[in-house]
């Protein structure tokens, strides 16, 4: 199974543990001392120690190969969401996706985990219009329901929608203030109608229609491959299923989880978490016809859970899962520096 930040919510949907997440174990990409020291995956691979980050044993792969494209269109200057920003035990924070408020302040709703409570999606509010710093929303946007990988869409003014994961579905929530509090909605795409459980949806405009991709859910301690499929829809509550974007000898063939896609111009990228020989971390392809992704490129090493926010003309935030170290996971901040869909 393909190792993303998002793992950790999936696990808290079935059983609300404090368990250590398979993800937080050591992994292609991730940090390492000294060179030279050996691990494994979860799974049984063999890595060894090289230039400063675990890579599968054997060779560094060579430049021009896709561990070695860089997008270089996000640079990280933060850390926006822990444990300490929803004064949670649980030290795991992940899954993050915003809103930009009409007084360009950023709302975000993460999955948190707390030995305490019930595990579930929360949100918090920049203090500023950078959307670096955040403080914790008075108010719980989906009550005594275990909801992770959320997603959240604005339908203009103060009206928005929020997807998330439960009960083997991807369902939806409506609200009219800003996203302080839902209406469910109920299933949008069930495990039925996928042909496994779904993870969290992104959806764009494309082509006088809605266009939606996700991934099969990721769980602690299931190796299975990442697959992503693509559906539409017309009112984004009832949806008809497209293909199958990670076929085996088709477009993104080593798969990938969590996307998020991003259009201009009729170009679509989409972001993911995926592992690429010695690569862990953030990917990214683009696509014209909404299906055939092509031209994959690295953005952020070690990242999961990718998220954008347009803040101005060209610019945006990105908002991931990560690594905190000293056993706390959480959300940081990167800005773009260059265009978010790629050019060839």
């Amino acid at each position: 199974m393909m190792r993303s930040i998002v793992a950790l919510a999936s696990a808290a949907l079935l059983t609300a543990s404090a368990a250590t997440p398979a993800w937080a174990q050591p992994r292609p990409g991730d940090s390492c001392n000294p060179k030279g020291a050996v691990s494994t995956t979860a799974d049984g691979r063999a890595m060894t120690c090289q230039m400063g980050i675990w890579v599968l044993e054997g060779p560094l792969p060579p430049q021009g190969s896709s561990w070695g494209k860089k997008a270089k269109n996000f640079k990280v200057i933060g850390t926006a969401l822990d444990a300490s920003t929803f004064d949670s035990n649980g030290r795991q924070v992940a899954d993050a996706t915003g809103l930009r408020l009409q007084d360009g302040r950023i709302r975000l709703f993460a999955f948190v985990n707390s030995t305490e409570t019930l595990p579930g999606t929360l949100s918090a509010t920049s203090t500023s219009k950078t959307g670096t710093r955040f403080a914790a929303d008075a108010t719980t946007p989906l009550p005594g329901i275990p909801a992770g990988q959320p997603r959240v869409i604005s339908l203009g003014g103060d009206t928005v929608r929020l997807f998330y994961v439960a009960q083997g579905n991807i369902n939806a929530a409506l609200s009219t203030d800003s996203g302080l509090t839902f209406t469910d909605e109920g299933p949008v795409i069930t495990t039925a109608q996928a042909g496994f459980e779904p993870g969290g949806i992104t959806i764009i405009r494309h082509k006088g229609t809605w266009r939606a991709y996700f991934s099969n859910l990721e769980k602690p301690g299931e190796r299975t491959k990442r697959i992503m499929r693509t559906a539409t829809s017309s009112d984004m509550l009832n949806w008809t299923m497209g293909p199958v974007i990670t076929q085996k000898r088709g477009p993104l063939k080593a798969g990938g989880s969590h996307p998020f896609a991003v259009i201009n111009k009729g170009r679509i990228a989409l972001y993911y978490a995926g592992d690429r020989d010695a690569f862990y971390g953030i990917l990214v392809s683009t696509s014209k016809n909404g299906i055939t992704f092509t031209d994959e490129r690295s953005v952020i090493a070690g990242g999961g859970d990718p998220d954008l926010v347009r803040v101005g003309k060209n610019k945006w935030l990105m908002y991931h899962g990560a690594d905190l170290g000293g056993g706390d996971f959480g959300v940081k901040v990167a800005k773009s520096v260059r265009p978010v869909v790629p050019r060839k």
